[in-house]
C-alpha cells in the first residue's frame, strides 16, 4: 500500500473518529471555555493529537486492529503531523468566519464590547488549543522550521487566521467605532477608555510572529491602528486650533491647549503603545503649537513684560514640544535682550537719580539718601544688579523650569549689562571696583545699615552669608576679576590692620566663596594675609615678654602687624617721616627685637597704614572734657602733627597759656618730614573739625602761607572722636594707584604667555600668536592692542625675532 493510500485509510477511519472528538474538545474550548475545562478532558484531548501523530492503520493478515507506527520512521509521523495542522487551521477560519458574521449585528460602542469579548475568549481559547496541540508543536512544527519551512507555532497559527478571516473583515467598522469614541472623549462624555486599549492591544498582538515573546513585530498596529487614529487625531484638532482663533484671544488659545495637552498625554499612556506615544505626540505638537508656532512666538514678549509667570510656564511648555531650534530658541534671544535691557534701565535709572538735584527729594530718595560717595554707588549699583537678576532667576526657576538654555542666556544678558552699563564704561573694569566696595562695606565696621536683616531667627553671621553669597552672584559675572582681586585685597588689608573686620567668620566665608568659583591661585595671598594677622599677636605677646627680659618699659599700649611684602597690597612711603621722640623710642625697640628673632629680614615702616588714640586736654573744655579730655582716634601723620602742639611745662592742661604753640604751616611741614600736601591734608580734617584755628580770614580754611593754633574752646557732644577716616583725595590716589598695578601685572601676564606659548612652539604666525594668547588669559580679557605692544617689547628684550622670511612670524629666542 502506498504512502498517501494509508494516509487516506487512516483519516477515513480512525483518523476521522480521532478528529471528530477532537473537533468537538476544540469547539468547547473556542466558545464555552469560560465554563472551565476538567483534567480529565484536558489529557483526552491532548491523547488524541497524541495518538493522531503517532499511530496510523498498518494492515495485518487476517486482522483490522491498529498497530502503532513504527517510531524509527519519521514518514508517517510528517504526514499525519501536516494533516492535523491543515485540519486545525481549516477549523480555526471556519469559526472565525462564524465570529465575523456575528459582528455584523453590531455597531459603535456595542462592535468595541463585542470585539473586545471575542478577544479575551480567542486569547484564552489559542493558549489552551497550543497547550493541547503542545505534541505536534514540539514535533512536526519543530522539524518543518528546522528545515525552513514556513510552519508558524499551534498558538501564532490561531492569532494569524483571528486577523485574516475576522479582523481584516471588520477592522474598517471598528476603527470608526474607536474614532466615535474618541470623539465624545474628546467633547466630554465620560466612556470607558479601557475598549480603546484593549483594541489597540489586539492590533499589537497580532503584528507578532511569536505572540507572547518580546520581540514584537508593530506592522499591523502602525498600519491599521496607528495612522489612522493619529490622522482622525489631526482632522480634530485642526479644525479645533481654527475655531479656537476665531473666537477667542491667543491668551485664551494657550491655556485651552495646555489643557488639551495634559487631557491627550493622559489618555495615550492609557489606551497606546509606548512605541507610538512620541510619533501620536509629534503629531499633535505640530497640529496644535506647529501651525501656530509664529502667533504663540509673537506673545512672548507681552508676556514678558508684564511678567506673566503662569501664561509664561504654559508658553514654555507648549514650545518645547517642538524642536529647540524651532521652538524655544527664538524664545530665548528675546528673552535674553529683555533682561539686557532690564539691566540697563534699572543701572541707569539709579545713576540719574544719583546726579538729580539736591533739591529733588524723590531722585535723592532713589538714590538711597545723601553723601556716601563710592561707597553709596557700589550699594545702589550691586542692589540695582541683584534685583534684576533674582526677579529673572525666579522666572527661570518657576517658568522655564531652570531650562539649562534659558539659564544660558540670562547669563549672557548679566554678563552684559553688569560689565557695561550708565555708570560703567566700556573696557573699564569700574563694576570689578564697585563690587570690591560693596563687600569692603558688608564685611567692615561700621556699616550695619548696608547689611540687610534676614530671615525671621537667623542669626547675624546667617544674614551676612548670604549677602555674601549674593555678592559671588555678582562677581560670576564680573569680566575683569583681576581687578576685583586687586581692589578687595587692598580693602581687606585695611579691615586687618585697622582691625575694622565685622567677623573673623564673614572675611572666612568670602574668602571660601572665591576660591569656590575661581580657585585657589585667586585667594591664596587673601589666605596669607590673615596667616600673617595670626602671627603679629603672637610676636606681639612675645615682644611684651622681651620687653620684660631686658628691663625696658613700654608706655603705652602697643600692638605691631608685621606683613610680608609678597602677600600685601601695601608699600612703604616715599617720605622720611620725623618720627617724634616717644614713637621712635617704641620703634626701635621692637626693631631690635625683630632683628635679633629673623636676622635676615627687614622691617619698612607703613606709617600712613598706621593708627593711634591721644587725648587731648582743651583749656576751656567743660564738663566731663574738662576732667577727662577728649580721645582722638587719628592716624600716623596726624599724630606727628598734632604732637607738635603739645607742650611740656603746663600743669595738666598740656599747655602754656590759653592759645598754645602758634606754627606755620611751613614749620610743620619741616618739622614733620612730610610734604605739603600730605599736611595741607591733615590741616583740612584739623580745621574743619575745628580742633585747629587758621590764621587766614576763615579760621576752618587751610592757607598754607599762615600760622596755625589749637583752638582753646573746642567743644563735642562726643568725647571720642574718629578722624582717621579715609578722604576722598585718598580714595581717588588709591583707586588710581590700584588700577596702576592692574595695568602692571597685566602686562605681566600677557608676556608670560607670549613667552610660555613661544616656547613650547618656537614658531608662530602673528594671527595665531595673537589668538593662543587670549585664549589662554582668564582672569581678563586681553586687547590686541595690548598684545601687540607686549611682543614689540619681548622683541627688544631678545625673547622673540620676526621670522627673516615671513615678517607675519615669530621665532623663539632661547
Amino acid at each position: 500500500m502506498s504512502h498517501n493510500a494509508a494516509l487516506d485509510a487512516a483519516a477515513g477511519d480512525g483518523g476521522e473518529e480521532i478528529w471528530a472528538r477532537l473537533s468537538v474538545g476544540l469547539l468547547y474550548i473556542l466558545e464555552k471555555l469560560d465554563q472551565g475545562l476538567d483534567a480529565a478532558k484536558y489529557m483526552e484531548l491532548y491523547s488524541c493529537v497524541y495518538n493522531y501523530c503517532t499511530t496510523l492503520r498498518s494492515p495485518i493478515s487476517g486482522s483490522s486492529y491498529y498497530a502503532a507506527a513504527d517510531t524509527t520512521s519519521n514518514v508517517h509521523g510528517v504526514i499525519f503531523g501536516r494533516r492535523l495542522y491543515l485540519l486545525l487551521n481549516a477549523f480555526v477560519v471556519e469559526n472565525m468566519e462564524k465570529v465575523a458574521e456575528r459582528s455584523g449585528s453590531f455597531g459603535g460602542d456595542d462592535l468595541l464590547a463585542f470585539y473586545n469579548r471575542e478577544w479575551v475568549r480567542f486569547g484564552d481559547a489559542a493558549r489552551m488549543i497550543h497547550h493541547i496541540f503542545g505534541y505536534l508543536n514540539r514535533h512536526w512544527i519543530q522539524r518543518e522550521q528546522d528545515d525552513g519551512n514556513s510552519v508558524s507555532n499551534v498558538n501564532t497559527l490561531m492569532y494569524h487566521q483571528w486577523r485574516d478571516s475576522f479582523f481584516m473583515q471588520v477592522r474598517g467598522k471598528l476603527l470608526e467605532s474607536v474614532f466615535n469614541l474618541m470623539t465624545r472623549v474628546r467633547d466630554g462624555q465620560v466612556v470607558d477608555l479601557t475598549m480603546v486599549k484593549s483594541v489597540a492591544d489586539s492590533f499589537v498582538s497580532l503584528g507578532s510572529d511569536e505572540v507572547g515573546t518580546t520581540a514584537k513585530k508593530m506592522d499591523v498596529y502602525n498600519t491599521y491602528f496607528l495612522a489612522p487614529f493619529v490622522k482622525a487625531t489631526v482632522k480634530y484638532y485642526a479644525a479645533e486650533s481654527e475655531r479656537l482663533l476665531q473666537d477667542g484671544t491667543i491668551i485664551d488659545y494657550i491655556v485651552r491647549v495646555a489643557e488639551r495637552f495634559k487631557e491627550e498625554d493622559e489618555r495615550a499612556e492609557l489606551y497606546l503603545h509606548e512605541t507610538s506615544l512620541s510619533e501620536f505626540k509629534h503629531a499633535l505638537t505640530m497640529t496644535l503649537i506647529g501651525k501656530q508656532k509664529t502667533s504663540l512666538q509673537a506673545e512672548f514678549k507681552p508676556m514678558l513684560v508684564a511678567h506673566e509667570k503662569g501664561n509664561l510656564r504654559r508658553l514654555y511648555q507648549l514650545l518645547r514640544r517642538l524642536d529647540d531650534k524651532d521652538g524655544l530658541e527664538p524664545l530665548r534671544a528675546i528673552f535674553s535682550d529683555h533682561v539686557r535691557q532690564a539691566g540697563l534701565d534699572a543701572v541707569a535709572q539709579i545713576n540719574a537719580a544719583a546726579a538729580a538735584p539736591a533739591g529733588d527729594d524723590a531722585a535723592a530718595a532713589a538714590a538711597g539718601g545723601s553723601g556716601g560717595g563710592m561707597t553709596n554707588e557700589a550699594r545702589m549699583f550691586v542692589l540695582a544688579l541683584l534685583s534684576v537678576h533674582d526677579k529673572y532667576s525666579e522666572l527661570l526657576r518657576e517658568s522655564f523650569m531652570d531650562d539649562p538654555g534659558f539659564s544660558k542666556a540670562l547669563d549672557h544678558a548679566c554678563s552684559d549689562f553688569v560689565n557695561v552699563n550708565a555708570i560703567c564704561p566700556a573696557n573699564e573694569n569700574k563694576a570689578s571696583m564697585l563690587l570690591a566696595t560693596y563687600c569692603d562695606m558688608l564685611l567692615k565696621k561700621g556699616s550695619a545699615s548696608v547689611r540687610k536683616a534676614g530671615a525671621e531667627g537667623a542669626s547675624e553671621d546667617d544674614n551676612l552669608e548670604e549677602q555674601l553669597s549674593q555678592a559671588i552672584c555678582v562677581f560670576r559675572y564680573i569680566k575683569g576679576t583681576d581687578v576685583f582681586q586687586k581692589f578687595y585685597s587692598r580693602f581687606l588689608a585695611r579691615r586687618l590692620v585697622f582691625e575694622q573686620s565685622v567677623s573673623t567668620h564673614g572675611e572666612e566665608t568670602m574668602i571660601s566663596k572665591l576660591k569656590e568659583v575661581s580657585g585657589v591661585d585667586f585667594t591664596i595671598r587673601l589666605t596669607r594675609m590673615f596667616n600673617d594677622m595670626t602671627v603679629s599677636k603672637d610676636m606681639t605677646e612675645e615682644f611684651k615678654e622681651y620687653a620684660r627680659t631686658n628691663n625696658e618699659q613700654i608706655p603705652y599700649d602697643f600692638d605691631m602687624k608685621v606683613l610680608h611684602t609678597v602677600s600685601w597690597p601695601l608699600s612703604a612711603p616715599d617720605i622720611k617721616l620725623e618720627v617724634p621722640a616717644a614713637l621712635g623710642k617704641m620703634c626701635d625697640m621692637y626693631s631690635r627685637y625683630y632683628e635679633a628673632k629673623h636676622p635676615k629680614h627687614k622691617l619698612n615702616w607703613l606709617w600712613p597704614y598706621c593708627k593711634a588714640e591721644i587725648k587731648i586736654f582743651f583749656p576751656n573744655a567743660t564738663g566731663p572734657a574738662a576732667k577727662s579730655g577728649y580721645m582722638f582716634q587719628v592716624t600716623t601723620y596726624q599724630l606727628v602733627i598734632l604732637l607738635l602742639f603739645n607742650a611740656e611745662s603746663g600743669p595738666g592742661t598740656g599747655y602754656d597759656s590759653a592759645a598754645g604753640p602758634t606754627l606755620t604751616f611751613a614749620q610743620i611741614v619741616a618739622a614733620t618730614g612730610l610734604g605739603d600736601e600730605i599736611v595741607k591734608s591733615e590741616l583740612e580734617v584739623f580745621c574743619k573739625a575745628r580742633m585747629l584755628n587758621s590764621s587766614g580770614a576763615n579760621s576752618s580754611v587751610v592757607d598754607t602761607k599762615g600760622s596755625y593754633t589749637l583752638n582753646a574752646d573746642f567743644k563735642s557732644k562726643r568725647l571720642r572722636i574718629n578722624l582717621a577716616g579715609t578722604k576722598k583725595p585718598e580714595q581717588k590716589r588709591e583707586v588710581k594707584e590700584t588700577m596702576k598695578a592692574v595695568d602692571e601685572d597685566r602686562l605681566f601676564t600677557i608676556q608670560a604667555a607670549i613667552v610660555r606659548i613661544m616656547k613650547s612652539r618656537k614658531h608662530l604666525g602673528h594671527r595665531q600668536l595673537i589668538e593662543e594668547t587670549i585664549n589662554q588669559i582668564k582672569p581678563f580679557q586681553a586687547q590686541v592692542s595690548s598684545i601687540k605692544q607686549t611682543i614689540d617689547q619681548l622683541i627688544d628684550k631678545s625673547y622673540l625675532e620676526r621670522d627673516s622670511n615671513d615678517r607675519n612670524a615669530y621665532n623663539y629666542l632661547a
